[in-house]
């Protein structure tokens, strides 16, 4: 066997001249198995000549004999030539057999070799954060809405009362749908637009808000409508009191006191683990900034399948059917992605490599262990899917990546800093804005989400419904 390699980047081109008894074997026994499943008028089944199978099932056979080859051998002339393949699959070219004679040629791409900027002693900035006694209250206030209850009131309604309403629509092509349903009151699941004239009215009122857009999955204004609400019913929220009684009935604590140290441990831990996220992001921004290197386009395109897939799930969980325009709008994004995925995990596994971190036999069993209890399986059955699926390796993958950060950490040069008054002043104003974007992304629904329980056989009001859940989407792609 004479084996000839090429370099064209990360891309290795591999000829390979073989002959010999291992390709007359080969083909013998790919024939053998094509006799026994193919019918051939003129000959009985299994004794059909050589010399018909060859002429007839000539690429058959050229195509077979060359991938059994190639996996008897890969693994020797890889190791021979001293080449890692990183591709998810190996590319065939030209393949020519006469006889014993065997010549083809197959590409795949390898890993960068790339010299690894320092990475101990990276210098992170990250604000000093403590629980103070308004964090207390506000998760207090937090735990009791959760528990809140809504009794009827003759009231004027405002923000936080829970309403009954029979809502109609009316698009300017007269097409309509009604139905009654319950929504909380400024937690934009109505559009601003009627939410507005919702608030100050009472029981029994009715309003009419006329030129209410309606757009499609591309987020592009199809049309308009008319929107009557009849308020049905007025409900004001009643918290509960924080007392012993009710920490003990919700199973948070024996008492106040108690409770008030849970929602503290809790909070300090909170405050923690966004410390650490931090800590990371900021160490995976300063690695993939420093380190350039070219990375093998096999990868980033089968990462990039797998973040589409990714994102395609999440609209499904919201109650999107994603569609090729929506899925495209996020392709630039994604891919970008993609890359900075891909070069991290050869910077990671560099890392690893250098300091010695492994994965230990111990660590892969007990991740599964704790993933079988999340997806009610036993961890044989989920080790036999992840091997079965190619996944095993992501899980190796995650371990060791968690192993190198926890390293990264040890070794990086930490500073705590006070907040600034102009840094809190900033921070504010970004979480105002991004109140306000949350609130222009919300107000596009409609309707309830529970409205859809009821109508989801309606052709009209899937139509509709959907269009305006495009929108959302819409809004949603472009911030990502």
């Amino acid at each position: 066997m004479v084996v000839n390699v090429e370099e064209k980047g990360l891309l290795r081109i591999i000829t390979i001249d073989a002959e010999g008894n291992e390709v007359s074997n080969l083909v013998k026994e790919v024939i053998k198995e094509i006799k026994k499943n193919v019918n051939i008028p003129g000959f009985r089944k299994g004794q059909i000549p050589d010399s018909v199978i060859r002429a007839r099932y000539k690429d058959t056979i050229k195509e077979e004999v060359a991938k059994r080859f190639i996996n008897e051998n890969f693994q020797k002339i890889v190791e021979e030539n001293n080449i890692t393949p990183v591709s998810p699959e190996v590319s065939f070219g030209d393949i020519e057999l006469n006889g014993n004679k065997l010549k083809l040629k197959l590409s795949f791409e390898v890993a960068p070799e790339f010299e690894l900027k320092d990475y101990k002693g990276i210098e992170v900035e990250v604000i000093k954060k403590e629980v103070e006694d308004k964090d207390i209250e506000e998760a207090i206030n937090k735990l009791l809405n959760q528990y809140a209850k809504y009794e009827p009131a003759d009231k004027q309604i405002e923000n936080g009362d829970k309403i009954k309403i029979h809502y109609k629509i009316t698009t300017d092509k007269g097409e309509t749908e009604e139905d009654t349903f319950e929504v909380i009151v400024g937690e934009n699941q109505l559009r601003q637009e009627i939410e507005k004239e919702i608030l100050g009215k009472k029981k029994g009122d009715e309003i009419e808000v006329k030129d209410v857009s309606l757009y499609n999955e591309k987020g592009e204004e199809f049309g308009k409508a008319t929107v009557n609400v009849k308020i049905e019913e007025v409900y004001k929220k009643v918290l509960p009191e924080f007392n012993d009684e009710f920490v003990k009935e919700i199973g948070l604590a024996e008492n106040v006191e108690e409770a008030k140290k849970k929602i503290f441990d809790s909070l300090k831990q909170s405050i923690e683990n966004a410390k650490k996220v931090e800590i990371e992001n900021k160490i995976t921004e300063k690695l993939l900034k420093e380190n350039d290197f070219e990375l093998p386009q096999s990868l980033v395109k089968a990462e990039l399948n797998y973040l589409i897939q990714e994102y395609a799930k999440q609209l499904e969980n919201m109650g999107l059917k994603p569609s090729e325009d929506m899925l495209m709008g996020v392709v630039p994004s994604l891919e970008e992605q993609a890359k900075k995925n891909v070069k991290l995990m050869f910077i990671v596994n560099k890392i690893a490599e250098l300091e010695n971190i492994k994965v230990e036999d111990e660590e892969i069993n007990k991740e599964i262990e704790e993933m079988a209890k999340v997806y009610n399986t036993t961890p044989e059955q989920l080790k036999e899917y992840l091997e079965k699926e190619g996944l095993i390796n992501n899980i190796i993958y995650g371990i060791l990546k968690r192993k190198v950060f926890d390293f990264l950490r040890k070794n990086a040069n930490i500073k705590e800093i006070e907040e600034k008054e102009e840094v809190k002043e900033e921070t504010k104003q970004e979480v105002k804005e991004e109140a306000q974007q949350e609130e222009k992304k919300e107000e596009k629904t409609t309707k309830k989400r529970g409205r859809r329980k009821k109508k989801e056989d309606k052709e009209k009001e899937s139509e509709i419904e959907g269009k305006k859940k495009g929108r959302k989407s819409k809004k949603k792609e472009e911030e990502k």
